[in-house]
Formats: structure tokens, C-alpha cells, sequence
């Protein structure tokens, strides 16, 4: 029997961020003696029978090294088949990521999970799945800051461990002596909602009873939960923050004025509360703002942001100002566009600019208030495709086109919103 660890605790284990330079994500990831590379690499296709249904893949191949083991392992491709358990296990890592993945957010491409195991002790199948999940999650970092994907697929987390009975006794973590003689072999995978995406176990030689079977459960579940907390440690996970807004405009906006943070910008219709609606009712935009996160941040238990925006007009003495979203009486943005163009015919003073407030709540309720502006005027006619609300009438200081002919990343760099996401992204940083 062990000696030197209890029989409720795991091996130590090590994740080893990118450890390979080529691919999107990699780890070398050890738990005792068995050690595993596992990469996570991004291809913008898809198998032929998901070719046109809007929806990516995520594909796993596993072996292990001739080297891994005491007596020398014949490569797969010297038989000229893969091996059964290869199979076997490259299924089931597959199958437990899959688990943990939005394949509709990957849009046609795949993510191919490569886990070569170069020393085994035992557990590589779990110690592989741990590994590939932190590949994952560096290749999906990375996807977002290069814009390959646009929103974050990763669901939730995911880990495995291995355990069993061995001479009566309830073992977390096998290594290899310990699995050789057990008479229960297990194997367990979880999310991060400790609920079973999987579980293999076989009796080696004297079958459990029902009682075994959830003691191994409540067992595997600790060590699963001290794989979650290594997670924590080590990896760069994205944060999701939840915008008191269904406008998918500005949603689209957000999210790519803040791309290179860890925060993952989802709607409120995202998180359930897509139908809820809020009452500006206040004459500031400080107000509106703050009322707006509040509301959602009492359903939700996490970060919330909210803005409220506003186009002041020096010659209309601020307006439409707080009201800009309903000048015209309506959500109508083409309506509101040109009743303003309405009240400034023959207007020589077309002097304007925008103004956004954000309020972030964080998830200790603490509201913090950020503040951006941007000059410019009123054209006399819509120019420009792109963008929303009065983009197409209104052109910045020191540009000759409307927000709506500009791209993107150009109206992004020097928007109202931006410059207060700008000052929300430097106080996350700080």
C-alpha cells in the first residue's frame, strides 16, 4: 500500500504552459511519473458531414511513445493499425471535451487535440484529459485575441482522475503498481458542476457493490475538485462579464473594443434575462447606466456592466442627450436620425459629440464609473453603411467621414465607448 500520501489525495501534479512553440495551446502536464504532452491546434475546416451546418468539430488523437513505458511500445504505425486502447482513449478524451464546448461558437472550423503520453505511471487517460482541457484553453485565448473565432466556445471546465479499490481499500489517483493489482478500476469525468460526463469502471477481480460505487464517486469528485483548484492556479482563464444590453450592435462592439482582455462580453439574453426590460427614466446618463447593471447584476452572480449613451448638440442646447435612443418617440434609430437632421436644416453650428457612461459592478457590488467622449458635428445628410444609431450623421474631430463609413477597428479606436472602455480595461489592469 502507499506510504507516502494518503489514499484521498492525488499525485503531485505540474502544468506546464506553452510548452511548444507552433501550436495554439500546449502543456506538458505531470501527475507523479506519467507525463503528457497534449497540444490544441485550430483548422478552418470541418469533417465532410459538417460541412454547411453552421458548426465546428473537436477531434482527438492519442498514443503513447515507445519510450513511456519499461519494455519498449511497437509505434502504431509499425502495425499499420492504430492500436485498440490508443482508440479507445483518444474517444474518450474527445468525447469529454466535447462535453465542455459550444461547437456552434466555432463556426466551421476544428480543433484537433493531439495527447502524447511519454512517461506512464498510470492515469494517463486522466492525466491526457487534464492536459488537452488546458491546451484548449490556451488555443481558444488565443483564437479570440487573433480574432480567428468571436466568442468563447468553452462552456465550462472539465477534469478526470483515476482511482479504485485496491486490497479492500479505496485508492484517488492510481499509479501503475496500484492499478496493476486493483480490484476496482475507475475512471471519472466531471465539469466544473461536479456532473458526470463520464465514468468507466471495470471490476479486475472482485466486483463492488452499489455502496463502492458512490464512496468511489464522492472520492473521484475530491480529486477532481483539486484538479479544478491547480486550474485555478495556473491557467489564463477569460472571465465573463455580463452587458445589461440585447443590442447585438453594441454587444459586437464591446466585445472586440476588449478582445485582448481575459473578459468573454456575453448579453443579457445569454445568461436568461433577454426579455427583461428597464425603465430609463432618469434625466442623467450616470443614472440610467447604473440602474440598468443593477438591475440585471440582483440576477446574475457575476461581474455586470452597463452604459448608456448620448449624442449632445450645441445648437439644440444638449439635445437629444439622454434621449437620444427614443428622440423620435421610438426605438427607431432611422426615425431619430431624421428628426435630427430635421432640426438642424439651414443650421450653420452643427457642433456635437457623444458621450458614454459605463458602470461596472463587480461581484462584491462595489459600482465603479468610467467617462468617454468624443467631438465632432452633425452632417447635413447619412453617409456611410456601417455602424448604428446617428453613426451615418455624425463625423469626429479631425475626420472627414461619419462613424458609418469608417471600420470597425478605426470608429473603435477613438469612439466615445471605446475611451471608456479604454479607462474600464486600465482599472482591471490596475
Amino acid at each position: 500500500m502507499r506510504t507516502k500520501r494518503q489514499n484521498n489525495q492525488i499525485r503531485e501534479m505540474k502544468i506546464n504552459l506553452d510548452y511548444t512553440s507552433n501550436p495554439e495551446g500546449s502543456v506538458l502536464i505531470e501527475c507523479g511519473n506519467t507525463k503528457v504532452i497534449c497540444t490544441a491546434m485550430i483548422e478552418d475546416k470541418v469533417p465532410f458531414f459538417l460541412k454547411g451546418k453552421g458548426m465546428g468539430w473537436l477531434s482527438c488523437e492519442y498514443s503513447m511513445l515507445p519510450g513511456a513505458t519499461k519494455s519498449r511500445k511497437v509505434r502504431d504505425i509499425s502495425k499499420g493499425r492504430i492500436d485498440g486502447r490508443s482508440q479507445e482513449i483518444q474517444r474518450l478524451i474527445g468525447r469529454s471535451l466535447r462535453a465542455c464546448i459550444d461547437l456552434f461558437k466555432l463556426e466551421e472550423k476544428t480543433i484537433w487535440i493531439d495527447c502524447d503520453v511519454i512517461s506512464a505511471d498510470g492515469g494517463t487517460r486522466t492525466a491526457s484529459i487534464n492536459g488537452a482541457y488546458c491546451a484548449l484553453v490556451l488555443a481558444v485565448n488565443k483564437a479570440i485575441k487573433e480574432r480567428i473565432i468571436e466568442e468563447n466556445p468553452i462552456t465550462c471546465k472539465i477534469g478526470a482522475i483515476s482511482l479504485g479499490i485496491v486490497k479492500g481499500n479505496k485508492l484517488l489517483d492510481l499509479d501503475y503498481s496500484e492499478d496493476f493489482s486493483a480490484d476496482v478500476d475507475m475512471n471519472l469525468v466531471m465539469n466544473d458542476k461536479f456532473e458526470i460526463i463520464e465514468v468507466q469502471s471495470t471490476s479486475e477481480k472482485k466486483p463492488m457493490t452499489k455502496a463502492d460505487l458512490y464512496e468511489l464517486l464522492d472520492l473521484g469528485e475530491s480529486g477532481i475538485k483539486s484538479v479544478f483548484d491547480l486550474y485555478e492556479e495556473v491557467l489564463p482563464f477569460r472571465k465573463k462579464i455580463v452587458l445589461s444590453s440585447d443590442n447585438n450592435n453594441k454587444v459586437k462592439e464591446i466585445r472586440a473594443i476588449l478582445t485582448d482582455t481575459k473578459l468573454d462580453v456575453v448579453s443579457k439574453r445569454q445568461v436568461g434575462f433577454g426579455g427583461m426590460e428597464v425603465d430609463e427614466k432618469f434625466d442623467t446618463l450616470e443614472e440610467n447606466a447604473r440602474i440598468k447593471a443593477l438591475t440585471i447584476k440582483k440576477e446574475v452572480d457575476m461581474p455586470v456592466i452597463a452604459d448608456d449613451s448620448g449624442l449632445f448638440v450645441d445648437f439644440l442646447g444638449g439635445d437629444p442627450g439622454v434621449h437620444s435612443a427614443r428622440y423620435s418617440l421610438s426605438h427607431d434609430d432611422a426615425a431619430n436620425r431624421r428628426k435630427l437632421l430635421d432640426n438642424l436644416e439651414d443650421i450653420q453650428d452643427r457642433r456635437a459629440y457623444f458621450k458614454t457612461v459605463l458602470v461596472y459592478i463587480d461581484e462584491n457590488y462595489q459600482e465603479h464609473y468610467f467617462e468617454g467622449i468624443c467631438e465632432g458635428e452633425i452632417t447635413t445628410e447619412e453617409r456611410g453603411e456601417n455602424g448604428f444609431g446617428y453613426d451615418s450623421i455624425f463625423m469626429p474631430k479631425g475626420y472627414n467621414k461619419t462613424f458609418a463609413e469608417m471600420t470597425d477597428e478605426e470608429k473603435n479606436r477613438i469612439s466615445h465607448r471605446s475611451k471608456a472602455l479604454e479607462k474600464f480595461r486600465k482599472f482591471l489592469t490596475e
